[in-house]
């Protein structure tokens, strides 16, 4: 073999393994990093619009939301900023909500007023037909989220806990006042 073909060779193996590196290191489809890089490249906008006509990509994102993990909570930052108030944005505010039971100190991270405040998370301003149609199962969710927050202990959440948490306090009191308008059929308990 001559020297020519030798680094011909060597190069085609170096390319080869930066291909596969490539490969390996580029996020998931689908994936919070993927959303991002895509946010990045067409705009918030474009893409929360392709998620949200997409049901099985959107209920997707919604999951990975409202699982709590912090890169999901990101997407959901970068998306609402663009998102039209009902539709996307009403989806994205409920499952930031369900989010708060699994991830208290992400959420309040998110809190930030430009994407979420906790008025449009905590409140009963976005979630109340997110409870669902049950009266026991909607004041479990609202106290879950309670004690979630509650255990925060973060001293630069402060504000943003004692804002949720009177948040979801008056939540759960219109819960109960409104028992028999909101959850019409159900039994007494």
């Amino acid at each position: 073999m001559g020297v020519r073909a030798a680094i011909a060779l060597v190069l085609a193996v170096l390319a080869a393994r930066a291909g596969a590196q490539t490969r390996r290191t580029a996020p998931a489809p689908g994936s919070p990093e993927a959303l991002l890089a895509e946010v990045d490249r067409l705009g918030a906008r474009a893409v929360v619009n392709e998620l949200y006509e997409d049901d099985t990509r959107w209920d997707a994102v919604r999951a990975g939301i409202a699982s709590g993990a912090k890169a999901w909570l990101e997407v959901a930052r970068r998306l609402k900023r663009e998102a039209e108030t009902s539709g996307p944005g009403q989806d994205l505010t409920e499952s930031v909500a369900a989010a708060l039971e699994r991830a208290p100190a992400r959420v309040l991270a998110v809190l930030d007023g430009e994407s979420f405040d906790a008025d449009d998370v905590c409140s009963l301003n976005t979630i109340e037909d997110s409870l669902g149609s049950d009266f026991q199962a909607a004041l479990r969710t609202v106290e879950r989220r309670q004690r979630a927050v509650a255990s925060v202990a973060e001293r630069s959440f402060a504000g943003r806990k004692r804002d949720c948490l009177n948040f979801l306090n008056e939540l759960k009191r219109e819960v109960i006042r409104n028992r028999a308008e909101w959850f019409p059929g159900g039994e007494a308990r």
